[in-house]
C-alpha cells in the first residue's frame, strides 16, 4: 500500500502550478519536492514546466528513498505536452515510465487536437487477472491528470476557490478525480526549507474506474475528501504552485513539501 500510495503522490507532485497568462511569455518553472513519514525520507520528485505560446510541456522524475526504498524501489518519468485553448489544459501526448524492482512499465497516450481521438501504446500489456478492465467509453473525452490538474489551479486563479471534477486517463488508470474548497489555512514552517503562509486548502478524491488492481485490501470503498489535502499559494504574481501536500494513511500521514531554496523561476 505504502508504495502505491507514494507513487500516487509523485504522480500528483508532476502537475503542480499555474502561470498567469503564462502563455503570451514563455516561462520556465522548476521544482522539487521532499516527500516524508514523519522524520523520514522516503520520496523525491522534480519536474521542469515550460509554458509559452498557447503551449505546455512538462518532464519529471521521482523516486523512492531510504526505508521505503528497501520496502520498494520505484523510480518513475513522465512526460507531457499540450495546448492551452480558450483558457482551458488540453494534453496532446503523455508519456509514464514506471521501474518498481525487475518489473517495468511503459505507455504513451496521444490526444488527437482535431477529432479527440485517444490513442495508447503500452508495455507490456494490462494484465486482466490483476487489474480491473478499462472501458472504452471512459478513456473517451478524458484529459490526463496533470492538466486537470492545471486546470483546478486555472480555477483557484479565477475565483479563488479550489473545484472540479474531471475523467482523467494516463494510459493505464481511468479515475474520476475532484476537487473540494477547504478554505484559507495559515502554514507554520515547519522544516527550514519548507513553505510558510498563507494558503488555499484543497480536498482531492481520485475514484479509480478501470486499470487498477483488483486485490487491494488497503483500498477505502469511501475515500473523503480530506484523504489527500493540497496547500496552494501564490508565490509570485500570477504564480500558483501547491507548496504541501498531505496524504492520511493507515500508517500515518506521508507528507510532501515544495523545497524552496530549488525553485527557479525564468521568463524570457
Amino acid at each position: 500500500m505504502l508504495g502505491s500510495t507514494v507513487y500516487t503522490l509523485l504522480l500528483a507532485l508532476f502537475c503542480n502550478l499555474i502561470v498567469n497568462n503564462a502563455w503570451s511569455r514563455e516561462i520556465e518553472v522548476q521544482l522539487t519536492y521532499q516527500v516524508q513519514w514523519g522524520d523520514l525520507d522516503i520520496a523525491k520528485a522534480e519536474a521542469e514546466w515550460v509554458f509559452k505560446e498557447g503551449t505546455y510541456t512538462m518532464s519529471g522524475a521521482s523516486q523512492t528513498l531510504g526505508i521505503v526504498k528497501k520496502i520498494r524501489d520505484f523510480r518513475g518519468a513522465s512526460k507531457l505536452s499540450g495546448n492551452i485553448i480558450e483558457d482551458a489544459f488540453q494534453p496532446v501526448k503523455l508519456q509514464i515510465t514506471s521501474v518498481s524492482g525487475e518489473q517495468k512499465k511503459q505507455a504513451e497516450t496521444t490526444w488527437n487536437p482535431i477529432n479527440g481521438a485517444i490513442k495508447t501504446k503500452r508495455h507490456p500489456k494490462i494484465d486482466k487477472e490483476k487489474v480491473f478492465p478499462l472501458r472504452q467509453k471512459l478513456i473517451t473525452s478524458s484529459i490526463d491528470p496533470f492538466s486537470a490538474m492545471l486546470n483546478t489551479l486555472r480555477t483557484i486563479q479565477k475565483i479563488g476557490r479550489c473545484e472540479g471534477t474531471y475523467r482523467i486517463y494516463d494510459g493505464l488508470r481511468t479515475a474520476i478525480l475532484s476537487f473540494h474548497d477547504m478554505g484559507v489555512q495559515h502554514l507554520i514552517k515547519d522544516r527550514p526549507s519548507a513553505f510558510g503562509g498563507s494558503t488555499i486548502k484543497c480536498g482531492v478524491v481520485s475514484k479509480p474506474t478501470g486499470g487498477h488492481q483488483i486485490k487491494n485490501r488497503w483500498r477505502k470503498k469511501n475515500k473523503e475528501k480530506d484523504n489527500v489535502v493540497g496547500f496552494i499559494s501564490e508565490l509570485e504574481s500570477g504564480l500558483f504552485i501547491p507548496v504541501r501536500i498531505e496524504v492520511a494513511t493507515p500508517i500515518g500521514k506521508i507528507i510532501s513539501r515544495l523545497h524552496m531554496p530549488s525553485l527557479i523561476v525564468t521568463e524570457r
